[in-house]
């Protein structure tokens, strides 16, 4: 700790939350730095709330890295959720992880100027469901909140229907009930805020939600912003990914929170504009095939990086796309706007025809003719459905000639240190499970933890520089 309160500047705070308190009125806010230094502490010991309050209680390490003395009190646990949340939060908690990397900077600790780029999953805090369990838990939440602050509401709210089991229309009574109830709130509270308001946009977002029923849309009335998605072809998760950009000398310079079935290539031109917005010169980037689509490489080449991806023929396709139809990349099939997979793949033409040459994924047609969307996506009397690419390898010969060059084959095996980095965030920093619920919080979670492991790799990087220099 000695060494950590010596090397890294944790004064950044203070600008950071500064907007988000009130200088003139209400009681004096808890000192913001030794707030933070507090949550720092929490991810890297990866202790809860309450048990880091209890631990500084009685560990003098603690006290004296927080700036107490002996005989002071802490902050109540709850006070560490409420500067996570809306201090950290409010003030944009990205500019966290950009602090530290500036310092890395300013210490001459990183000197490459290669970006490495993947994704990991995280468990959601909550359960998935089934669409009855989505609807039912969704209307109990929100009709429970609304009583607890207005009882005398509660004869004015429709009732919940009684589903006997088995019900063939159970999804379908359950989903009108949950809309009227939550009309009826809009209605009865129209100036409704804090936890009613955050319940009944949950009960809007699974009302809208056209893929609920299909159960391949909002899983969790808990965690509604939690997604199904993919590892490999048979092994699946219900949570969230962290895409991350790190450099060589393994900083943390850029992190992306999504929903767990986002597409990792999607997000590479957020990773980059982070990346370059901490003061890194970037000349070369280092990924997996999910990053080689199209634009990737053009949005590469217009920024003079060098891409060290390998091609997938997949994501380099000619023509229009069908809207709302993605690649998974780590399961290798297509996945419809109906959240179905396809079930097989095939390559059609001969290799002698060039740009004619397609990789075509085929769908259940079962399942494609229950579906419900499948209006303008399934010709009637179809005998089965499919999604194609063009494979255009002829388009990408010099890329593909540096595929093949022995400087690639160098380069790309320095890939594998980003695995390493994904493995101590989740192993000793609690990002295997979410500790809360939604997106927000868990951007704020995988913030947190990114910082902490480049505190961590940044007191080791200067003990090297104090070695060589000595």
């Amino acid at each position: 700790m000695c060494k950590i309160n010596e090397v890294v500047d944790f004064t950044f705070i203070h600008d950071l939350v500064r907007s988000s308190y009130c200088e003139y009125y209400g009681r004096p806010a808890n000192e913001p730095e030794l707030l933070f230094r507090l949550l720092f502490l929490q991810v890297l010991y990866n202790l809860s709330d309450e048990r880091m309050i209890q631990e500084a209680q009685v560990n003098l390490a603690y006290k004296w890295f927080i700036g107490l003395n002996p005989e002071d009190t802490l902050p109540a646990p709850s006070q560490l959720s409420r500067f996570r949340n809306h201090r950290l939060g409010a003030a944009g908690v990205d500019e966290v992880l950009r602090s530290v990397v500036r310092q890395c900077i300013e210490k001459g600790l990183v000197k490459s100027k290669t970006i490495i780029m993947d994704s990991t999953h995280t468990l959601a805090a909550s359960q998935k469901q089934k669409p009855l369990g989505v609807l039912r838990d969704a209307a109990k939440r929100l009709f429970r909140v609304v009583v607890k602050k207005h009882s005398k509401l509660e004869k004015k709210l429709p009732r919940m229907p009684v589903i006997k089991k088995e019900q063939e229309n159970a999804e379908k009574v359950m989903l009108h009930y949950l809309a009227e109830l939550g009309e009826a709130v809009e209605t009865l509270i129209p100036d409704h805020e804090g936890s009613i308001s955050e319940k009944l946009q949950i009960a809007k977002r699974i009302v809208e939600d056209e893929r609920l029923l299909s159960q391949k849309g909002i899983l969790s009335a808990i965690d509604p912003d939690a997604r199904f998605g993919w590892k490999s072809y048979t092994k699946s998760f219900f949570g969230y990914k962290e895409h991350i950009a790190m450099t060589e000398e393994e900083i943390i310079t850029a992190v992306e929170v999504t929903g767990g079935s986002s597409d990792d290539g999607k997000q590479f031109k957020e990773l980059l504009s982070q990346t370059i917005s901490t003061g890194i010169e970037v000349h070369e980037i280092i990924a997996d095939t999910a990053y080689s689509g199209k634009d990737n490489l053009a949005e590469m080449k217009s920024k003079k990086i060098q891409p060290v991806v390998p091609l997938n023929p997949v994501v380099h396709n000619g023509g229009s796309r069908q809207e709302g139809f993605t690649y998974n990349k780590d399961a290798d099939f297509v996945i419809c706007p109906a959240g179905q997979n396809s079930v097989r793949k095939a390559v059609q033409g001969s290799k002698k025809s060039g740009d004619s040459r397609s990789l075509v994924f085929y769908f259940d047609i079962h399942k494609c003719t229950a579906c419900p969307l499948k209006e303008g996506c399934l010709k009637p009397g179809a005998k089965n459905k499919t999604y194609s690419f063009r494979i255009m390898a002829e388009h990408y010969k010099e890329h593909i000639e540096f595929e093949n060059s022995e400087v690639f084959q160098e380069r790309i095996r320095r890939r594998p240190i980003i695995e390493h980095k994904n493995a101590e965030l989740k192993r000793y920093h609690g990002l295997t499970r979410a500790k809360y619920r939604g997106l927000f919080r868990m951007q704020i979670q995988a913030i947190l933890t990114a910082f902490t492991v480049n505190v961590k790799r940044m007191i080791k990087l200067q003990a090297k520089m104090e070695a060589t220099s000595a």
